[in-house]
């Protein structure tokens, strides 16, 4: 199989582009083996499939003897006009907060003997308004190498969209032979997938996840009640460098009462500092609140945390039916169920009900 080569000019161009960023290269590919499926290298961008727009594929054969292996035959191409309204369109698209940028598109294309003549190729950063490129086709295959340098390629966080349009088919109409497209590119590895907020009573609990780290040493909780000054809430250690899913957890202790204003931030082990999006939560001071923590629990405690509600009635009930009783040590906005005898290893319903309320609790006793 054959392979494009890299052009090393525009990964120098790309480097002074992004600077420092540490940044991870992936390929999108569309090979038209049988389907019009797109793959990425890269976990963190999803390539699209291949559609149509006022063309479609050769009925009869739609794929057959391409450039390596099997090629894609577009039909019904205008033989009156070439006003950009058919093309084969593809795109990719970063997931979370990542950002990517663009290097090369190439494709191998080909014509029947009475398919289009000429081709050009537009993209979504100028809404399709001007060509990237302009190429006279052949009955035999070519490849098209596009060098893709302009700023609306570089640290995009939304999808990126390609149409490849042709024109001047003979009478006869004929077929546009396509394969191998192929987009290079990097991809900035660290991404924010989720990070919420969840008020508690008087306490908010944080929460935040990451589809891959590079380089990341720790993670920073600042918060505001005005969106103008913010102060530290706490910071957790990150994974490093890891090309896997990562759950993060913190609890801010000290909210304000209303509304309280949330921003991440992820520092590199170098230093470089990446601000994620505010977010915001409403601590209502007379809510009740009643949650369960650590769960699982200890077979010998189990802690209820219990806002506006400390007089709540506490009943924990074994898998048989049983109704345990248990020494209840009770703080402020706190209770512990307390056992002399440590409990069986297993699932357990813990009760907490009062004036006004009534929740029950699966516990996990291990």
């Amino acid at each position: 199989m054959r392979k494009f080569s890299v052009i090393f000019a525009f990964v120098w161009l790309l480097a002074l582009s992004i600077g420092k960023a540490q940044t991870t290269p992936f390929t999108a590919s569309w090979t038209f083996e049988g389907n019009d499926n797109g793959t990425s290298s890269s976990g963190l961008v999803t390539a699209s499939s291949v559609s149509y727009v006022g063309v479609n594929l050769l009925a009869v054969s739609p794929y057959s003897s391409g450039y390596v292996n099997s090629g894609a035959n577009v039909q019904n191409w205008s033989t009156t006009r070439c006003d950009q309204t058919e093309y084969v369109q593809f795109s990719v698209q970063p997931a979370g907060t990542a950002t990517i940028t663009l290097t090369t598109l190439s494709f191998a294309f080909a014509r029947s003997a009475q398919g289009p003549q000429q081709l050009t190729v537009r993209s979504s950063v100028d809404g399709f308004s001007s060509d990237i490129h302009s190429q006279s086709t052949a009955t035999n295959y070519q490849v098209a190498s596009i060098a893709l340098t302009s700023a609306g390629f570089i640290n995009q966080s939304s999808a990126i969209t390609f149409r490849i349009y042709a024109c001047n088919p003979t009478a006869g109409g004929g077929t546009l032979k396509l394969d191998e497209i192929q987009i290079n590119a990097v991809v900035l590895p660290v991404t924010l997938l989720s990070f919420t907020a969840k008020p508690e009573g008087d306490r908010v609990q944080l929460a935040w996840s990451t589809a891959s780290e590079y380089n990341a040493d720790h993670f920073r909780v600042e918060r505001s009640d005005n969106l103008d000054e913010f102060i530290p809430v706490g910071e957790i250690a990150a994974a490093g460098t890891i090309n896997e899913r990562q759950y993060y957890g913190l609890t801010d202790l000290n909210p304000h009462t209303g509304a309280n204003y949330y921003r991440l931030k992820q520092i590199d082990v170098g230093g470089k500092i990446h601000t994620y999006a505010v977010i915001s939560t409403i601590i209502r001071a007379n809510e009740p609140v009643v949650s369960v923590y650590p769960n699982p629990a200890s077979p010998t405690q189990i802690h209820v945390r219990l806002w506006n509600t400390d007089e709540a009635t506490i009943q924990l009930t074994a898998p048989t039916g049983q109704v345990l009783t248990g020494r209840i040590d009770r703080k402020p906005g706190e209770a512990d169920l307390i056992f002399d005898q440590p409990l069986p290893l297993g699932l357990y319903w813990l009760k907490v009900y009062g004036k006004g309320y009534r929740q029950t609790f699966t516990v996990l006793i291990r």
